[in-house]
């Protein structure tokens, strides 16, 4: 019983010493609310060099398109873009015929969700199975030019384009409207 009462002696007097000790103040904390101004980043194409990038770039213009022969436009880059491999897929593959263009391949990166942009004038191509781009879809004949930035370049076109980026420039109408 004594130990008891002893126990609960120390106990009630060691609580008000605790109490008394001056809690730490948060120094980044305020009750005070600091407004800011608004803030607005935006992104800016330069022209620039080519001599003058941090990234290799190939183009492909519609001379050599033409020289090739080729009705698939990816053929011509396998032969032109160092890096650049292209797949042959048969029946069961992106293609619907024999000796299709498959998947496209950039530095060792395939194009797979990710890794690979194929841009058609500047817009991405996501379309195709599964987010990877349809290779029998870029024709030969509808290109002007072909521009492919090897290497990384999410900072310029996004997440997709860890691989690099293929932008199809197409040819441009000699008239306005269908004729019949």
């Amino acid at each position: 019983m004594k130990r008891t009462l002893l126990y609960l002696v120390l106990l009630l007097s060691v609580g008000p010493a605790a109490e008394a000790q001056e809690t730490q103040r948060d120094s980044l904390r305020t009750d005070r609310n600091y407004p800011i101004d608004e803030v607005v980043v935006t992104g800016a194409r330069h022209r620039t060099d080519v001599r003058h990038l941090s990234q290799t770039v190939s183009v492909v213009d519609r001379s050599q398109i033409e020289t090739s022969m080729q009705s698939s436009l990816l053929p011509v880059l396998t032969e032109q873009v160092p890096g650049l491999f292209v797949t042959s897929r048969g029946i069961m593959g992106y293609g619907v015929s024999n000796g299709a263009a498959g998947s496209i391949s950039l530095r060792g990166l395939s194009g797979g969700s990710g890794r690979l942009m194929v841009l058609i004038d500047g817009h991405p191509q996501y379309a195709g199975i599964f987010g990877h781009p349809i290779a029998d879809a870029y024709q030969s004949f509808l290109a002007e030019r072909v521009e492919v930035l090897r290497g990384p370049a999410s900072v310029l076109y996004g997440s997709n384009a860890m691989g690099g980026v293929v932008n199809i420039v197409t040819r441009k109408m000699d008239s306005d409207g269908i004729r019949t």
